[in-house]
């Protein structure tokens, strides 16, 4: 389906990726600058580490420039949601408030610049263009912060991102969208090549910048994927392929709002990879993620299966949730851990 050339991008990208990972590693330690304190709440390390791997990604995804239709605009698009969190890498002082400001252009640059990021197929009523476009803006946005809320094991933001996109690079080509399959295939070669550093040695960390990027690229992709083929493609495929950034961001606002009584913007460590780090890895910060991505690649494969049927996504996606529920509470309730009273520490991010 893709030229010579495109082939040969794809892996300069991934080498590119490589390169500028190696070299951010070993100058951020040289200078002391963009590293990651192990002494914060959610920390699964034990010395400092380079917190800006995004970079080499955002850096090595630029070759996506080549399918100007698609793949120019969107990575003019992800420029604030990278910017919003390199701003939080860089000084550690940027707000919530301020980052969500920041990021939410770039829903608002993808819906100008590519129609095709509208949601619309979701709904049926003459307001379908307004309620499209809140719907995408809020996916994203979504998605954004979901990648983020699962940013704290090595390899598990990268890889979940990584198996959704190839699942939809699978789909591209059974639907024969020639740019589908080239963007995915650029941004998961970069994320490849990081996933070397990362996992399972931990050398570098995405930071907020590399999770913003792949949280904005991942729903944006997948939107295009139902849009351009909506005769095609179940409008829910988007969901059932981002299903785990997704619930843990709903997951985790309602739990700190409900359960644990404190603010949706406070961070601490009973998100569901934290629970498998303290209950099961012995001190081995990859292990939750086999616990974790094995259910992605399921759920994805099924997702690829199923990916013009409605009734069965959405029977993936509950099942997933349900057990996600299921799983969670048995592991808070394993050492008698109930609400933000069990004495962890509590900061705002």
């Amino acid at each position: 389906m893709l030229d010579v050339a495109e082939y040969l991008y794809i892996f300069i990208a991934f080498a590119l990726s490589l390169l500028i990972h190696y070299l951010v590693i070993h100058l951020t330690h040289q200078r002391g600058i963009f590293l990651d304190e192990h002494d914060k709440v959610q920390k699964v390390h034990d010395h400092p580490t380079p917190r800006i791997g995004g970079l080499g990604i955002f850096l090595a995804s630029m070759f996506m420039l080549n399918d100007q239709a698609t793949g120019g605009y969107l990575m003019l698009a992800a420029i604030p949601a990278f910017i919003a969190g390199f701003l939080e890498d860089y000084s550690g002082k940027v707000s919530p408030e301020q980052r969500l400001a920041i990021m939410f252009l770039s829903p608002v640059m993808a819906i100008v610049m590519l129609p095709d990021s509208i949601l619309s197929q979701w709904f049926f009523t003459p307001a379908a263009g307004i309620l499209g476009i809140v719907a995408s803006a809020v996916l994203m946005v979504a998605l954004v912060n979901g990648v983020n809320f699962t940013d704290g094991q090595n390899g598990l933001a990268s890889g979940t991102v990584l198996i959704s996109l190839l699942a939809m690079m699978i789909i591209g080509v059974q639907l024969n969208d020639k740019s589908v399959v080239y963007v995915t295939a650029i941004v998961g070669a970069s994320i490849l090549a990081f996933l070397i550093y990362n996992f399972p040695a931990g050398k570098i960390f995405l930071g907020d910048g590399g999770a913003y990027l792949l949280g904005f690229m991942l729903a944006a992709i997948g939107i295009i994927v139902v849009q351009r083929h909506r005769t095609e493609v179940s409008p829910f495929l988007v969901v059932a392929l981002t299903v785990y950034p997704l619930w843990e961001v709903a997951f985790s606002t309602f739990r700190k709002l409900f359960y644990d009584h404190i603010s949706p913007f406070t961070s601490d460590d009973y998100h569901m990879h934290q629970l498998l780090y303290r209950n099961h890895s012995r001190g081995k910060a990859y292990l939750p993620v086999l616990f974790l991505l094995p259910a992605q690649i399921v759920v994805s494969c099924f997702a690829i299966i199923f990916y013009n049927n409605t009734l069965a996504l959405i029977l993936i996606t509950a099942v997933y949730v349900v057990c996600y529920v299921a799983l969670y509470f048995y592991e808070r309730r394993r050492k008698g851990i109930r609400g933000a009273a069990a004495g962890r520490g509590l900061h705002d991010v």
